[in-house]
């Protein structure tokens, strides 16, 4: 059995029972064909916990229509990808979808939570060439949920889809809008709901119950980060990637700064953090191939439209383009493999296992166990300022190692006679734990007592500038080993030596400010603890006065 793909980029309107639909002269210069009338029936499915929903992917097995089958629909950058595959003999999804979610359904039973029937009433709509651009339809729907997980969901309604035929055709976005437009003037009014299943099913209850402990809030986020854009990764997509393996990233600092807390709360449980630890780290690399080879294709494809092609040839260009895109493809392969293993859904089975157990040891700073208000023991001030308490001991925590290797490291700038490489790995250092501590103040939360935006921009800084010199030193990596197959290959190499010392006068520019950008971190932590000082002054005072009263 095999699928197929096409990305779906529509707009939908909730409408009146009776309202009239938009005549198809409404739809002009776009022309209509005659009007043609589908019964669809769909039945939706997804895991017990609704984990397919919770991540904006649906599943159903839809009858009717010229278009039945199974569909699987991801979150895509534009619009959402729909996968496509034939019914089959019985009512098993087919092995190919179940892959390509396979870290939210985690070999876990897909069973139905909900029924749509559909009478929908399709108008084509055709540009002056006769082509294909824009398909309106008027449905309307009668839903039934089949999980008692959720509230408020089912009911009938009617509601109004436009949807692009082809979304590479030129123009096909304007004529959207157009339609748009005149579903609006029609009556219709922008959906409210993202997609007919979420209104079928209603109000999901919380995955992890938020405001329990902010180290719990910390990693059900990351979670649902890495979750959300594991499809994406799953396709090699670039922005699937690289927002995974920057929710692997949070999981890992969060769980390096909090571990003792961490440790407490798991101590009765299977839960080996430092275990934890290195699977992220495994995946992180697998991740960050893929990541900055991607990078890097479009920093020297950037680079290298500034010069002419006597500095740069067409030939240099294309053996650029061809050996990048031969390893980023065998990355994404083995990011394909790595995702598609048991190894990977074990790890995110310890995760989720993870954020349950986080908060429970109020002896670790979590406060009391809670999974609502009326059950917590303090009231939301005291919560809030309990979650902003470990928040800023995460901040102490980090900026002491931040401080320490900032320490080391212009000790030997200033002893050692270093070459660029060995300057470069030490500051490398130094962003890392810059990014760090800018993901713990990231997570404070606000309050006018705290002088919080000096530290987030100072660490923003410094983590950018480092983060371009890093760019800068995996470019001249990749501009090496291509040197070396073109010269094989009796390629002249003069253009990539080009690119290769702008590269390395990039990164010495960039190096010579790193010193007043990493005191500025030091500044902006000052004054954020002179701001707690403050506050804590400001707190005694009050209580003083309250005293006298009493």
């Amino acid at each position: 059995m095999t699928s197929n793909a096409h990305v779906e980029i529509e707009s939908k309107f909730e409408v009146g029972d009776e309202t009239p639909a938009p005549a198809p002269d409404a739809f002009a210069p776009l022309v209509a064909d005659e009007p043609v009338v589908h019964r669809l029936s769909a039945t939706y499915l997804d895991t017990a916990d609704l984990s397919l929903t919770r991540h904006k992917v649906t599943l159903r097995r839809r009858t009717g229509g010229d278009d039945d089958g199974w569909h699987l629909k991801l979150p895509a950058e534009a619009g959402r990808l729909e996968l496509h595959a034939p019914l089959g003999d019985d009512d098993e999804v087919p092995a190919e979808l179940v892959a390509a979610v396979a870290g939210l359904v985690r070999n876990r039973p897909l069973t139905p939570v909900a029924r749509i029937d559909n009478e929908r009433r399709v108008l084509l709509l055709r540009d002056d060439a006769g082509v294909p651009v824009v398909e309106f339809c008027d449905d309307r729907v009668t839903t039934e949920s089949l999980t008692g997980v959720t509230t408020g969901g089912g009911g009938d309604w009617r509601e109004w889809e436009a949807e692009i035929v082809d979304p590479d055709l030129p123009g096909s976005e304007e004529h959207l809008a157009a339609v748009s437009a005149a579903c609006a003037a029609a009556g219709g009014t922008p959906s409210s709901s993202e997609s007919k299943l979420a209104r079928a099913l209603g109000t999901l209850p919380a995955a992890f119950p938020p405001g329990v402990s902010a180290v719990k809030d910390a990693l059900a986020a990351d979670l649902t980060q890495l979750l959300d854009h594991d499809p994406g990764a799953r396709r090699g997509a670039m922005r699937g990637i690289h927002q995974m393996r920057v929710a692997v990233r949070g999981l890992r600092s969060t769980i390096g700064t909090y571990a003792t807390e961490l440790t407490a709360e798991t101590e009765d449980t299977d839960l080996d953090l430092p275990a934890l630890l290195g699977e992220l780290k495994v995946l992180a690399a697998v991740l960050g191939k893929v990541r900055d080879l991607q990078v890097v294709d479009e920093r020297l494809e950037r680079l290298a439209e500034e010069f002419t092609d006597d500095l740069v040839s067409p030939v240099t260009r294309e053996r650029i383009r061809t050996e990048l895109g031969a390893e980023e493809r065998r990355a994404q392969t083995r990011v394909a493999a790595a995702l598609a293993s048991d190894r990977y859904l074990g790890l995110v089975d310890r995760l989720h296992e993870l954020v349950e157990v986080a908060g429970s040891d109020p002896a670790a700073g979590g406060g009391k166990k809670a999974t609502s208000k009326e059950d917590s023991g303090a009231s939301p001030k005291k919560r809030k300022r309990a979650a902003q308490d470990m928040v800023l001991r995460g901040v102490d925590r980090q900026f002491a190692k931040f401080t320490k290797v900032r320490t080391r490291t212009e000790r030997d700038l200033d002893s050692l006679d270093l070459t660029l490489a060995q300057r470069e790995e030490l500051t490398h250092v130094v962003r890392k734990r810059a990014k760090a501590l800018r993901r713990n103040v990231n997570a404070l939360p606000e309050s006018g007592d705290l002088s919080v935006a000096p530290l987030r921009t100072a660490c923003q800084r410094l983590h950018t500038v480092l983060g371009d010199v890093q760019d800068s030193v995996t470019a001249r990596f990749w501009l090496r080993r291509i040197a070396r197959r073109a010269e094989a290959a009796g390629e002249s190499t003069f253009g990539l030596g080009v690119l290769f010392e702008h590269e390395r006068g990039f990164s010495e520019r960039a190096l010579a400010g790193f010193e007043h950008d990493a005191a500025t971190i030091t500044a902006a932590y000052r004054e954020l603890a002179e701001s707690r000082r403050a506050a804590r002054r400001r707190k005694g005072k009050k209580g003083g006065k309250g005293k006298k009263k009493r």
